[in-house]
């Protein structure tokens, strides 16, 4: 990602974002005057505004924001990224806190495919708190922080903002001292690993350093929301406590998610637990819970849109190769040639709406619909499709 610097230092630096030239003042975390759907913020209360850029993200400040009971003292003013506005919590002018969440990518869409949309880049300049997955994803940000005008707090939900953070983490905040916004990196870090495949033909380099696709494994889920709980309570001190406790029934209701994950793939036959798929986003889940994770059937993006039949033959050899007795596709791609490998391999193509959730979640009212949901939902389809037995879900989980 490229940021430009300030006038006083006009050099481009290395890591998430940009800055521009007459930015208006800083935006207080606290500060009341948001529009609340519909009409004007409640009287009194304070507002938060922030943007979550992933499918996964915005999820996270859903379910720490959703308080359904009769004492919610919390009000979720939420943006979809199609422009439609939903309101949870507590009734209007009864909050202690309204936050006012602005969501970026879609449901079944691609970090690596996102344009901002005008509506979207107004929610960044009047954002208090930009919350980013880091670790090289938001590719799509380097021109849209610029052109917004961003000022305030960008919270990287992994700990990690950029290879750079790898490479020198000293360097990197010596450079953001130059920049007009403030970077939060909390106080819990993903363990990132590099990124395992070579680059794609005629490419000198693989496009990221350090795999991006963390949230496959819920406990590198818990980290992010333990620190988007975090940057929330700074932003809102008095209401520290309120998020606290929202972020530990989350927490909690993850944990139980990763040992209910761990004892349904415990089933499945060793042997069986070779994973190919349309994308590379499920390292994190393989290395968690013991997958031999081969990676994308086909690897560069327009191969799955344009496979020809060589493309096709050389995947099918490395099914056959793998041991592999299933395909699976990811929502977010296409999967006409996930079809035409497993058919070309004689192994099962698992696709439509038995596709496993990677990049994105589902749309409202699918079983990827939110982050639980959809880790429920690729378990289910992975130990059904290798032979295991699904352990019995949690109450609280489901």
């Amino acid at each position: 990602m490229q940021i430009s610097a300030t006038p006083a230092l006009p050099r481009r630096l290395p890591v998430i974002g940009a800055l521009v030239l007459g930015l208006t003042p800083l935006l207080g975390a606290c500060a009341a005057g948001s529009p609340a759907l519909g009409g004007a913020a409640d009287s009194q209360a304070p507002t938060v505004s922030v943007v979550a850029t992933t499918t996964q993200i915005c999820d996270y400040i859903t379910q720490i924001a959703t308080d359904s009971s009769e004492e919610a003292s919390l009000a979720l003013v939420k943006t979809a990224a199609d422009g439609t506005q939903s309101r949870s919590g507590a009734e209007e002018g009864k909050a202690a806190t309204t936050l006012r969440l602005t969501c970026l990518l879609a449901p079944n869409a691609s970090a690596h495919e996102h344009e901002m949309t005008p509506a979207q880049t107004k929610a960044l300049a009047e954002a208090d708190i930009m919350f980013v997955n880091g670790i090289d994803l938001e590719h799509f940000l380097d021109d849209a922080v610029e052109a917004s005008g961003f000022t305030g707090s960008m919270a990287v939900t992994t700990g990690v903002l950029s290879a750079a953070d790898v490479d020198d983490l000293n360097a990197q905040l010596t450079k953001e001292k130059d920049l007009r916004y403030s970077v939060d990196r909390g106080t819990r870090k993903v363990e990132v690993a590099p990124w395992p495949f070579p680059p794609e033909e005629g490419e000198s380099e693989a496009e990221f350093r350090f795999d991006p696709h963390v949230w496959t494994s819920p406990k590198n889920a818990a980290i992010q929301v333990a620190n988007i709980g975090d940057a929330l309570a700074k932003a809102s001190p008095d209401n520290a406590g309120l998020f606290k406790d929202r972020v530990e029934d989350y927490l909690k209701r993850l944990e139980e998610l990763d040992q209910w994950v761990t004892q349904s793939i415990a089933s499945i036959p060793p042997e069986h637990r070779v994973l190919f798929t349309s994308h590379d986003a499920f390292g994190y889940f393989s290395a968690s819970y013991g997958l031999d994770f081969i990676g994308a059937a086909l690897s560069d993006f327009s191969e799955q849109q344009d496979a020809t039949a060589a493309h096709i033959a050389e995947a099918a050899q490395k099914v056959k190769e793998s041991g592999a007795t299933a395909l699976f596709a990811e929502n977010s791609n296409n999967s006409k040639s996930i079809e035409a490998i497993a058919k070309a391999a004689g192994v099962t193509a698992v696709i439509g709406d038995d596709a496993l959730y990677g990049d994105s979640l589902g749309p409202e009212g699918s079983e990827g619909a939110t982050y639980v949901g959809s880790i429920i939902h690729n378990v289910t389809t992975l130990v059904t499709a290798w032979g295991g037995q699904l352990a019995p879900l949690p109450v609280s989980v489901g």
